[in-house]
């Protein structure tokens, strides 16, 4: 039974995303209370180049928690912070910024990720970090540093992340949790230390990162040094959080094994939480920690709904409303009469991790046009997801009995109804759509032992079941389409 004082507290989950900031005022149990959203900018300096400004970012997270704070009246009793990941910041004595936020679609660092991979310490480090080496991990983006912007290397304090970055306005403290940590490919989590062979490899010492914590773990900061405010008091607890995947997966899915999440914005990933995690020998999805028994597995992909961008861009100037193109794709037949689209326009992250790997269209014929290369291209995005559930069940003693799904991309009926056929598994839309901020309330809640992590769910607004006609053409799609792709890799 819900205790009443309890459920009438008050927590705030923080999601500091790629494009923007979103801040949710919730009871315990993640029901709405207040929120806000704002968005920030992303620069592209040059070609492969992937920057913000982290005093923007900041500035906007401090504006937006002001926002929902001004909306209550009574004060908070946590804030729980989660972030996304694999973003590096080069900072001073000082922690003022040397670098711009380099996030984690930047690729100048690929050369070094591949030169990294294959070697037997490349191994090593994704086996002890979880995290397969790429050009999105700090780890590489360091090494790039220290080459190409020696001085700046040199002055570098430490090097962290845009959550740690903001923590260290608000607190003074450089601390990072274990999920954002272990997305860095400097983390080793069999030990919960430092791992000092990626370290030498970058040519940095523990003293230039911050101190790794659990998740729950509170900062112990309520008056913070950059903001205040009069609903944050003495008794208000500030809780590190975790990374925003592994807070997406809290809210839909909880603690479920059998159930993944499935995200689908302008990238994508799937992930599935569980106990008992093994390294992939094919190096192809990432194990973060959400909690001291709890992992979650899954694999990202940078070609999600920029794919439907790129269609709108280069096949549909004439469209400027991108559910129309969706319509237009959905009026082809399943498995694009015979096309088939390994849709890698934008390099690849799971299951491949090559930065350089190109996309293809694979039988073209007279009869095709345009909606038969945006339905093929649109089932690739869903292909590769399928890819990567593969290697997860694989990697894990998980059976994935259904989806949940979030991102601007699941919205369309069409595409997640094409998810569920596709796996041939139910697919759920949660009644919330603040995912990782009502993750972030969760633990927060769990961290002041209000609730139990372990029984954590989510309301279910809608329910796609798959189409046993529609899968089976899938099905026969899907092995061409894992034919190209594995001639790619």
């Amino acid at each position: 039974m819900k205790d009443i004082s309890d459920h009438e507290q008050i927590i705030i989950g923080l999601d500091v995303g790629t494009t923007g900031v979103k801040v949710l005022a919730a009871n315990p149990y993640g029901d709405t209370i207040a929120v806000a959203e704002n968005t920030y900018t992303l620069s592209e300096p040059e070609q492969g180049y992937r920057e913000q400004d982290p005093d923007e970012i900041l500035q906007m997270t401090e504006k937006t928690l002001q926002e929902v704070l001004d909306q209550l009246d009574k004060p908070v009793a946590a804030i729980c912070f989660g972030a996304a990941m694999h973003s590096l910041i080069a900072v001073d004595k000082q922690g003022k910024p040397l670098t711009k936020a380099i996030i984690w679609a930047d690729v100048r660092s690929a050369a070094y990720a591949k030169s990294l991979r294959e070697t037997p310490l490349g191994k090593q480090i994704y086996e002890a970090s979880g995290a397969p080496v790429h050009a999105m991990l700090p780890l590489c983006k360091i090494a790039w540093l220290r080459d190409h912007q020696p001085d700046i290397f040199r002055k570098a304090h430490k090097f962290i992340s845009i959550k740690e970055y903001c923590i260290v306005q608000w607190c003074g403290q450089y601390v990072v949790d274990y999920a954002i940590a272990g997305a860095s490919g400097l983390w080793n989590k069999t030990t919960m230390q430092w791992n000092e062979q990626a370290l030498a490899w970058a040519k940095i010492n523990t003293t230039q990162l911050s101190d790794l914590v659990a998740p729950t773990y509170p900062l112990g900061c309520p008056h913070f040094t950059s903001f205040s405010h009069r609903n944050i008091t003495d008794n208000t607890s500030l809780v590190i959080g975790a990374s925003d995947g592994c807070l997406a997966n809290l809210n839909a899915s909880g603690l479920n094994e059998e159930e993944a999440t499935l995200t689908l914005g302008t990238s994508g990933a799937i992930r599935i939480t569980a106990k008992n995690t093994m390294p992939d020998p094919a190096m192809r999805i990432f194990d973060y920690h959400l909690t001291k028994q709890y992992h979650v597995i899954g694999g990202p992909t940078n070609n999600g709904g920029i794919v439907l961008d790129w269609l709108k861009q280069k096949l549909y100037p004439d469209i400027s409303d991108t559910s129309l193109i969706l319509q237009k794709a959905q009026a082809i037949a399943p498995g694009a009469e015979g096309l088939v689209c390994v849709p890698y326009f934008f390099g690849e992250r799971a299951p491949l991790w090559r930065e350089d790997v190109s996309g293809q269209f694979s039988g073209v014929q007279s009869h095709h046009h345009r909606d038969h290369f945006a339905r093929a291209a649109l089932e690739g995005v869903v292909f590769n997801l399928y890819g990567i559930a593969e290697a997860l069940q694989s990697a894990s003693s998980s059976i994935i009995r259904g989806l949940w799904t979030d991102g601007g991309m699941t919205r369309s009926t069409f595409i997640s109804q094409l998810i569920a056929d596709v796996f041939n598994l139910p697919v759920y839309h949660s009644a919330s759509t603040h995912g990782v901020a009502r993750g972030a309330v969760l633990l927060g809640a769990y961290a002041l032992r209000i609730i139990n992590v372990e029984q954590v769910t989510s309301e279910k607004k809608q329910v796609f079941l798959p189409d046993p006609a529609s899968h089976q053409l899938l099905a026969n799609a899907y092995k061409g389409f894992a034919t190209l792709r594995d001639a790619l890799a």
